[in-house]
C-alpha cells in the first residue's frame, strides 16, 4: 500500500483586536481587526493564518489543534493588569484584549505550542511571565530612539546562541514602532537581543515550549531580512514534530 502523503499546512492562530467601522453601512458597528501584513506574512512563510480575536477563552485542546500562535502588535497594556496606576503618557488600552492574549498566551505554554510575540505581543509575554516594562520610550531609556511616533529603522544586536540569530544572524536592521519596551524578564525568559541603549529587543524561553518575542515589527516589508522570524517559528514547529515522531517511533 502506497504510504498516505499531506498537503496540510502549519495552521498558525494569529491574535486580533477589535475595533469601529469607520464608514459605509456598517459605521459604528465592531469590527475584528489586523493589518493584512501579518497574513500576508504567516502566508509567504508556508503556514495557513487563522484569525483570533479577543473572545471566550481557549481550552488548552483548543490550542493544541494549532500548530503556532503568532501575538501581535497593538496598544499599550494595562498597568491595572500588574497593579499600576495609570499614567498621562499611557495609549488608551484596551484591558480585554489584555487578558484574552495572555490566558492564550499562557495555554499556548501548557500545550506545548509555539508561540511567536511581535512588539505588544512581547509586552504580554513579559508581564505574564512576572517580568517589569519601561511605560515611556524614550524618556525611560533616553539613549534610545523616538520608536513611538512613527514606524524607525533600528538596529538589534543579537545573541548568536538563540532562534532569533538563526533567522537574523547576530546584527540585523529591523523597523521599530513602540511606546512601551522590556524592562526586566522574569520566568524561563531570557533576553537574546539588545538595542544599543541597553532596551531589550528578543527574548526568548529558556525552557518548555519555543517563545520568540521580538520589539519590532518583522510582518513589515523590509524589516525581516533573511529567513525571518516566521520562517524560524516554522522551523521550531517542524523541529518538535520531528522530536514527537522519534519518540512515537521509540527512538529517543
Amino acid at each position: 500500500m502506497a504510504q498516505r502523503t499531506t498537503t496540510r499546512r502549519p495552521l498558525i492562530g494569529v491574535t486580533a483586536g477589535v475595533g469601529r467601522m469607520m464608514t459605509g453601512a456598517w459605521e459604528g458597528h465592531a469590527a475584528v481587526t489586523l493589518t493584512e501584513h501579518y497574513v500576508r506574512a504567516v502566508r509567504a512563510a508556508g503556514a495557513r493564518p487563522v484569525i483570533i480575536a479577543p473572545q471566550d477563552a481557549w481550552s488548552e485542546e483548543e490550542i493544541a489543534e494549532l500548530d503556532g500562535i503568532v501575538l501581535t502588535g497593538g496598544t499599550d497594556l494595562d498597568p491595572a493588569a500588574w497593579g499600576g496606576e495609570a499614567l498621562p503618557t499611557d495609549m488608551t488600552p484596551d484591558p480585554d484584549r489584555d487578558a484574552f492574549e495572555t490566558a492564550l498566551y499562557r495555554a499556548a505554554r501548557s500545550a506545548g505550542v509555539p508561540v511567536l510575540g511581535i512588539c505588544r505581543g512581547l509586552q504580554i509575554i513579559t508581564i505574564a511571565e512576572g517580568g517589569a516594562l519601561h511605560r515611556h520610550l524614550p524618556a525611560d531609556v533616553p539613549a534610545h530612539p523616538t520608536t513611538g511616533l512613527a514606524p524607525v529603522t533600528v538596529e538589534a544586536e543579537i545573541d548568536a546562541d538563540s532562534d532569533t540569530a538563526l533567522a537574523l544572524g547576530i546584527r540585523a536592521e529591523v523597523t521599530a514602532f513602540h511606546h512601551q519596551g522590556v524592562a526586566a524578564v522574569a520566568g524561563d525568559l531570557r533576553v537574546v537581543a539588545r538595542h544599543a541603549s541597553g532596551l531589550p529587543l528578543a527574548v526568548e524561553a529558556t525552557s518548555g515550549s519555543p517563545v520568540i518575542a521580538v520589539q519590532w515589527h518583522p510582518e513589515l516589508e523590509g524589516s525581516d531580512p533573511g529567513e525571518g522570524l516566521f520562517g524560524a517559528l516554522l522551523r521550531v514547529i517542524a523541529q518538535g514534530e520531528a522530536v514527537s515522531a522519534r519518540s512515537a517511533a521509540g527512538l529517543g
